[in-house]
C-alpha cells in the first residue's frame, strides 16, 4: 500500500481488526482498564461513602432526607438530599455487591460511554488507531473525576445533550427530537446539580438558533414557524424541570449557593482551579489543541453554535478542575462532528495517508460481538452478588486503601466509642468526614464534604481551626468534645500531639486519633 498507514490490511487480521475497531472492542478494553485501575483508586472520595449512606437512609425509611443525621455541629438542622436517585441507585448496589458494586456500575457507565463516543468517531471514517488515540486524550483529561458519585450522570448527560444537539443542527435529527431535552432535565435535576450545565449548554446553542430563524419566520411559512415553536418550547420546559423535584426551589438554591462559594476552592481539589503543568492539566491542554485546531479549519465553512460548545466548558476548567471532564466529552462529540466537513481527511489523502477511511462506516460491529461485553457484566454481577471472590470482576477485589483512609484509627475509635457511647462526638479532617459517616455510625462528626450544609460560616471556622490548632481548646471545651481524627502529618495533629490536654489512642502515617484528657 502506498503511503502511510496507521493499521496495515492483511485478510488474516480482517476479523481481528473488525472487532478491535468496533465499539464493543473499545468497552472491553476500557471497563477492563478501569476495573483494574479502580480497585482502590476509585474509592478515595468522601462523597461514595456518605452518598451510599444517605441513600440507604432513604431506601430503609421510605422518606427522603430533610434533615441532618450525621454531625454534631449542624445536628437536625435543615439539609436536603440533593441526589436522591442517584443515592439510592448507589445504596442498592452497594446493598447486593458492596464497593465491588460500585466500583463496576462505574466502570460499566464510563466505558459505554466512551465506547459510544467512539462509535461516533469511527462514523466519520477515522482508522480505529486514530480513534483510539483521540480516546486517550479524552479519557485521560477527565480520569481524574472517574468517581463513584452522582456527578458521572453529569458527565453522560451532557454529551448525549451535546450530541442531540449537533444532530439536530446538522439535520440528522429532526427539531422534535429537542422535546425530549426537558424530560431528561427532570431526571437529571433529581441525580445531580450539574443540570444547570445541561441547561446552560442546552439554551445557549438553542438561543443562537433562534437568533438565525426569526427572520425567517416573517414569510410566515408553517414549515418556517414550526421549528422555532419547538426550540422555544424546549427552551421554556428545560428551566421548569428543575422545580419538578421533592425539595422544589430549595433545590437549585443550593445549587447556586455551592457555585458562590469561595472557600470550596480552598477545601475541595475538585473545586480548585486547574493546574496547567498537573497531568489532568497537560491532557485537557494537548486534547484542546486537537479541538481548536479542527475549528479554526471550519472558518471559512460556517462554524455551527454546537461546535462552540467545548469552548464554553474549557474556560470554565480554568476556573475549576472539575470541569475538564465537561469539556473532555464535549470535545469528542464536537471533533466528530466536525471531522466529516472539515479539510482534515483530503489532505491526509493528498500526502498518500490512510488516516480515513474512503467509505463511512455505517454498522460498526454484530450482535454476536456486541454481547461479549454484555456477558462480562452480567458475570461480573453473579460473582459479586454470589460473593464469589475473583480478581477484576469477582467480590473482594475492591477496597478502601489504609494508606488513605484512617482504616487502622477507626477500628480503635470504634472499640473506644463502644465502651464509651457518651462520647460520639469526633473532631476530624474534612477528607475522613464521609468515611466515619460510613464505618462508624455510632459518631457524629464534626465536619464532612456537605458543604452546603456547613454554609460559609462552617467552612470558616473549620479553616481558622486548620490554621490555628489551639483553638480546638475552646471548641472542645464548649462542646463537651473529647475525640479527635486527623491527618497524622496535619497541623492538628503536631499540636495535639504535644498538648498536655490530650493523649494519643491511634498514630499511624494515615491517621492520628487522641482523646482529651478529662478534667480532674
Amino acid at each position: 500500500m502506498d503511503g502511510v498507514s496507521l493499521l496495515k490490511s492483511s485478510p488474516h487480521r480482517t476479523g481481528l481488526r473488525r472487532w478491535w475497531g468496533a465499539p464493543t472492542g473499545f468497552f472491553i478494553v476500557i471497563w477492563v482498564g478501569l476495573l483494574w485501575a479502580g480497585r482502590d483508586k476509585m474509592l478515595r472520595d468522601p462523597g461514595t461513602l456518605w452518598h451510599t449512606v444517605v441513600g440507604e437512609r432513604i431506601l430503609q425509611t421510605g422518606h427522603l432526607v430533610h434533615t441532618d443525621p450525621f454531625s454534631f455541629t449542624e445536628h437536625g438542622q435543615e439539609w436536603i438530599a440533593q441526589q436522591w436517585i442517584g443515592e439510592c441507585a448507589m445504596a442498592f448496589i452497594h446493598r447486593i455487591a458492596g464497593l465491588d458494586g460500585l466500583v463496576l456500575a462505574t466502570a460499566t457507565l464510563l466505558a459505554a460511554l466512551f465506547a459510544w463516543l467512539a462509535a461516533r468517531l469511527l462514523r466519520t471514517g477515522l482508522q480505529w488507531p486514530a480513534v483510539a488515540l483521540l480516546l486517550f486524550l479524552v479519557i485521560a483529561a477527565s480520569s481524574y473525576h472517574f468517581i463513584p458519585r452522582p456527578h458521572l450522570i453529569t458527565i453522560a448527560l451532557l454529551a448525549w445533550t451535546t450530541a442531540l444537539l449537533c444532530d439536530v443542527e446538522a439535520g440528522r435529527a429532526g427539531a422534535r427530537r429537542l422535546l425530549w431535552l426537558p424530560l431528561v432535565f427532570v431526571f437529571w435535576t433529581n441525580v445531580h446539580g450539574g443540570v444547570l450545565g445541561g441547561i446552560a449548554t442546552a439554551f445557549i446553542v438553542q438561543m443562537a438558533w433562534l437568533l438565525r430563524l426569526v427572520p425567517s419566520m416573517r414569510r410566515c411559512d408553517r414549515a418556517a414557524v414550526i421549528k422555532p415553536v419547538i426550540i422555544a418550547a424546549s427552551l421554556s420546559l428545560s428551566f421548569v424541570a428543575v422545580l419538578v423535584n421533592p425539595y422544589g426551589a430549595a433545590l437549585p438554591r443550593v445549587w447556586l449557593s455551592l457555585m458562590n462559594s469561595d472557600l470550596l476552592p480552598r477545601l475541595m481539589v475538585e473545586h480548585a482551579p486547574l493546574r496547567l503543568l498537573s497531568v489532568e492539566g497537560l491532557m485537557i491542554l494537548t486534547l484542546a489543541a486537537v479541538y481548536l485546531a479542527l475549528l479554526a479549519t471550519m472558518w471559512r465553512r460556517g462554524l455551527r453554535a454546537t461546535w462552540l460548545v467545548p469552548l464554553v466548558w474549557l474556560l470554565l476548567a480554568f476556573s475549576r478542575v472539575r470541569h475538564g471532564p465537561l469539556f473532555a466529552v464535549t470535545a469528542a462529540v464536537a471533533i466528530a462532528d466536525m471531522l466529516p466537513l472539515s479539510t482534515m481527511p483530503a489532505w491526509f489523502a493528498r500526502r498518500g495517508s490512510d488516516l480515513f477511511k474512503a467509505a463511512r462506516c455505517s454498522k460498526l460491529g454484530g450482535v454476536r460481538i456486541a454481547a461479549i461485553p454484555a456477558t462480562l457484566v452480567l458475570l461480573a454481577v453473579v460473582l459479586q452478588t454470589a460473593g464469589i471472590r475473583c480478581p477484576l470482576i469477582g467480590a473482594g477485589w475492591c477496597r478502601l486503601n489504609g494508606r488513605y483512609w484512617p482504616v487502622a484509627a477507626t477500628r480503635v475509635l470504634d472499640d473506644y466509642v463502644a465502651k464509651h457511647p457518651a462520647d460520639r462526638r469526633v473532631f476530624n479532617d474534612m477528607l475522613f468526614g464521609g468515611y466515619l459517616i460510613y464505618r462508624a455510625p455510632k459518631t457524629l462528626v464534626y465536619i464532612d464534604d456537605r458543604c452546603e450544609l456547613y454554609r460559609q460560616s462552617g467552612l470558616r471556622r473549620y479553616v481558622e481551626l486548620h490554621d490555628h490548632p489551639a483553638r480546638l481548646e475552646g471548641l472542645a471545651a464548649i462542646d463537651g468534645l473529647r475525640l479527635a481524627l486527623v491527618q497524622s502529618r496535619s497541623p492538628m495533629a503536631r499540636y495535639l500531639g504535644k498538648s498536655p490536654n490530650w493523649s494519643t489512642l491511634h498514630h499511624d502515617a494515615t491517621a492520628a486519633l487522641f482523646l482529651r484528657k478529662a478534667r480532674p
